[in-house]
């Protein structure tokens, strides 16, 4: 991988982590209004929240890191 391509894709990893954290700090906002206004409905949503992280698992096998590598050389 050449030098541009390099520093293009740290760019584009460095706007996905700043998108990530502005999202992040909006939903911890919205979760505060939501706990202070209906504290019932928050709880279920914490509910929901725990429930939607046991079915969406990711893990990086061997294999999954493997193909990311080689579609990172091949740009």
């Amino acid at each position: 991988m050449n030098k541009a391509a390099v520093e293009q894709l740290m760019n584009t990893l460095n706007e996905i982590i700043g998108l990530s954290v502005e999202s992040r700090i909006k939903l911890e906002a919205l979760e505060r209004v939501q706990e202070n206004s209906n504290p019932l409905l928050h709880a279920e949503y914490l509910g929901e929240i725990e429930n939607l992280k046991g079915q969406r698992t990711f893990q990086l096998n061997p294999a999954t890191i493997a193909d990311l590598k080689s579609k990172l050389l091949e740009s």
